[in-house]
């Protein structure tokens, strides 16, 4: 029978405790850490967030600002253009009356151009050529006119189907400047006022 006899010394059995302490220890560091690390990011994405509100309340306020002084601009743009036509001192209908009265039968107006300015830019369109001279003829000789000239005289262009037809002659496009009569159309005006009221 064998006999076991041990000679070394009995170790001291280590204590849970020892463990558990620096365990416990790491854990409580951690869950500080990570309570420091999650209050860090909300504290940032906070702060962008206000950052964010403050830049879009900047923007809107210079936006606001910026429309009071477009709003500003535009009713003092639409009051030049009140003053504008108050100093029009006269309709522009009766001219007109008159130019187209005194166009030829096969003549158009392509385009009327009046500015408020004593000259009116007028494109026609004419069957003939002579009919060119002869309504230049009678813009001058009428009594809201003081002087009437051609610019230009140039022939439309013609289809293919036209070209190929002999009997279609080509259109004069022609452009008058015409200085018009302030004074007379002022007074033609007073006149038919009266006669209104008198009426």
């Amino acid at each position: 029978m064998l006999i076991d006899i041990n000679l070394l010394p009995n170790k001291p059995k280590r204590s849970f405790s020892f463990i558990l302490i620096p365990i416990s220890a790491g854990a409580v560091i951690l869950a500080v850490f990570l309570w420091l690390f999650v209050s860090s990011h909300q504290l940032k994405s906070e702060q962008i967030t206000l950052k964010d509100r403050l830049e879009k309340t900047s923007e809107l306020m210079v936006a606001l600002q910026s429309n009071d002084v477009s709003a500003a601009s535009s009713g003092q743009t639409l009051q030049e253009y009140v003053d504008w036509l108050d100093g029009v001192e006269f309709s522009t209908v009766t001219l007109l009356d008159d130019l187209v009265m005194r166009l030829p039968e096969r003549g158009y107006f392509m385009n009327y151009d009046y500015d408020g300015s004593e000259t009116v830019n007028l494109t026609v369109q004419f069957d003939q050529m002579k009919e060119v001279s002869h309504y230049l003829s009678e813009l001058n000789s009428s009594e809201n006119v003081l002087s009437a000239s051609v610019l230009t005289v140039t022939t439309a262009d013609l289809t293919e189907e036209e070209e190929g037809n002999s009997r279609i002659l080509p259109r004069y496009i022609t452009e008058y400047e015409i200085e018009i009569n302030k004074a007379n159309l002022r007074i033609d005006e007073n006149e038919e006022v009266e006669e209104g009221t008198d009426g």
